[in-house]
């Protein structure tokens, strides 16, 4: 069993290493392969995979059973703004997600988010308690949907998990985010060391908050946040970990390939989101196009290659830009990772 690993870091000479955690320097990739149908191609061989790594080909490897590893998922409904007016729309996801983890070993996490990320059920591999904490699902009478801030929050919960699942999230809400306090910087940086997979399913905000956006779109991802107002009824008062709130100074300038991929999340978090991990990118209006999409996400889910590869040469810290194509279907769609972080992570 292969191990979905992280990827690369080191000790700076003369810091203290304990402060760091080592990554394996393997970088992986789940990939999709369509035609432009929409017909997944089966059966590809390492060999018909070019990789290239800052336009670098690279030497790679395929997984012959990847569903195998396991799966864990974080199910993060939104509870703020205009979602309340969508809860009927999702009365099926507990079924969906049920389709999505399949026969293979998992575990589920349930969390909704307002002006911050609330726990409604941990990881659990057993139907009940899925059930029991989409149960718990209630208006957090929040004006803010804290999208950025709760899908830190769900890595984080990811990365303390001690088994060699695959990890994804299943982002429910709206396209933008409203009020989150996490860096995007560190956050592109999180996504590009943790071989998460975020699959987004958005709903178009209601009229008013539309309203609002057009007439604001050119304002600072960060807003002013008021005091929480607590997490909605029957959820756990402290669910959120110390880290997902606290502020660090950048360590290092932007790059342009990374201030391209802040201001995308800014015109659309989930969407980018999606991009940026390998995911996909779902909206709906309706009962039926929510129940489409989780079961279109739930078919993809389990159709995929997972690729690896060691970077050659001298991987460079930062972050690095990865193309995927296959020369014996050129008009091929693919989908998986645009990119990763090459260096370290504060583990505190």
């Amino acid at each position: 069993m292969k191990v979905w690993a992280w990827l690369i870091a080191a000790a700076l000479v003369g810091q203290d290493a304990s402060q760091f955690k080592v990554r394996s320097n393997l970088v992986f990739l789940p990939t999709r392969v369509q035609t432009k149908q929409g017909d997944t191609v089966y059966g590809l061989r390492a060999e018909q995979f070019i990789v290239e790594d800052n336009g670098v080909r690279q030497v790679v490897n395929v997984d012959e059973d990847p569903e195998s590893s396991g799966l864990s998922l974080v199910v993060a409904v939104e509870c703020g703004r205009s979602a309340p007016l969508e809860f009927k729309k999702l009365k099926g996801l507990g079924a969906m997600i049920g389709g999505i983890v399949g026969d293979a070993p998992h575990e589920v996490a349930i969390v909704s988010y307002g002006a911050g990320p609330y726990l409604l059920s941990d990881f659990s591999r057993g139907s009940d308690a899925v059930a029991a904490g989409l149960a718990k699902l209630k208006d957090c009478r929040s004006n803010y949907a804290a999208t950025i801030d709760t899908v830190s929050y769900a890595i984080e919960m990811l990365k303390r998990r001690r088994n060699h699942y695959r990890r994804a999230i299943l982002l429910i809400g709206e396209t933008r985010d409203h009020g989150s306090k996490a860096k995007l910087d560190e956050v592109v940086m999180e996504l590009g060391v943790t071989d998460t997979v975020i699959y987004s399913v958005a709903f178009s905000p209601g009229r008013d908050e539309a309203l609002h956006d057009l007439m604001h779109v050119n304002d600072g991802y960060n807003v002013p946040v008021p005091k929480d107002p607590g997490p909605p009824p029957d959820v756990e008062k402290t669910p959120v970990a110390e880290s997902t709130w606290r502020e660090k100074t950048p360590w290092m300038s932007w790059p342009p390939q990374l201030l391209l991929i802040v201001n995308a999340l800014r015109r659309n978090t989930a969407s980018e989101l999606a991009t940026l991990s390998g995911g996909e990118y779902a909206n709906f209006t309706t009962q039926k196009g929510f129940d489409a999409e989780l079961h279109r996400i739930s078919n993809e889910i389990h159709n995929y290659y997972l690729l690896s590869f060691k970077p050659a040469g001298e991987a460079g810290w930062g972050l690095h830009t990865l193309k995927v194509r296959v020369a014996e279907y050129p008009d091929a769609v693919i989908q998986t990772r645009k990119s990763y972080w090459a260096g370290m992570l504060d583990s505190k």
